[in-house]
């Protein structure tokens, strides 16, 4: 994790105010816009948050492994978006950007057959195949999560530092990215957030109990350390349900708030 980075980072964000809230260029509802505005006022001062969900994990990580080596393809990126906003010719980084160098490899688990797998920012690659405990993690997280509609379950896992950015998702103020720390042989925590406005950063370390979290895409930027080790981190793209959002979020708060590594001030 390099401060300096995130600072740049965070003010690039402020300059250039991408504050877009809808993802994927929505046009919701006014009743739902209000709702996820004032859940934002409520929850605005999350930094992450672990989330009352019990454990998902795989059932043989072995056989996973195994199918991932097979299955598994670079992720590289095949347009610009609000966290890169420069083209394969005009990016800063030149050969060394997401254009040419895969942060990630992927694996799509399900896809919304009214939304194109292409239609993301990265390639992408749809699984075919019968694992029944890849099938069981997508069942576990269309039963846990606030999700009004669900548009795409992945898996990524980090090939390489993950540099601090915004995702191409929604900005509400409220947690709005929920991930699964599905297998993770790091000894330490690497994935990070970090306050846009504040600049505080705060790793993600989930308690024993649960290794689902949330952070939010409007308030945070996040990024990852890399030290060599495998981790696979279940992602979700989808559009959460405000009032299921709002009881999930209470609940944790409730279970977790002496358990965070930051001090979260807020009236529940």
């Amino acid at each position: 994790m390099d401060q300096s980075i995130i600072d740049k980072v965070r003010q690039t964000i402020t300059n250039n105010q991408y504050v877009q809230e809808s993802p994927h260029g929505y046009d919701f509802p006014k009743e739902y816009v209000e709702k996820m505005r004032a859940l934002g006022e409520k929850y605005k001062e999350v930094r992450w948050l672990p989330l009352d969900i019990p454990r998902i994990e795989f059932d043989d990580i072995q056989e996973f492994k195994d199918l991932w080596s097979n299955e598994s393809v670079p992720i590289l990126r095949t347009k610009p978006d609000v966290a890169e906003p420069w083209s394969k010719e005009t990016h800063p980084y030149g050969k060394l950007s997401s254009w040419h160098v895969p942060q990630f490899n992927g694996l799509t688990l399900w896809q919304n057959p009214n939304v194109p797998i292409d239609v993301g920012t990265f390639a992408a690659k749809e699984y075919k195949g019968n694992s029944k405990q890849l099938k069981r993690i997508v069942e576990q997280a269309f039963d846990y999560f606030p999700i009004h509609t669900m548009l795409s379950v992945f898996i990524w896992q980090s090939t390489c530092t993950v540099q601090p950015h915004r995702d191409k998702s929604s900005f509400w103020k409220c947690p709005t990215d929920f991930r699964v720390m599905l297998h993770d042989e790091n000894d330490e925590p690497t994935l990070f957030v970090a306050d846009i406005e504040k600049g505080d950063v705060n790793y993600i370390d989930c308690p024993p109990d649960t290794n689902s979290f949330c952070w939010s895409n409007g308030t945070q930027v996040h990024g990852s350390d890399y030290h060599g080790k495998v981790k696979y981190l279940l992602c979700m793209s989808a559009i959460q349900h405000s009032s299921k959002s709002d009881d999930l979020f209470k609940r944790s708060i409730i279970k977790y708030k002496d358990k965070l590594n930051y001090d979260l001030k807020i009236n529940l």
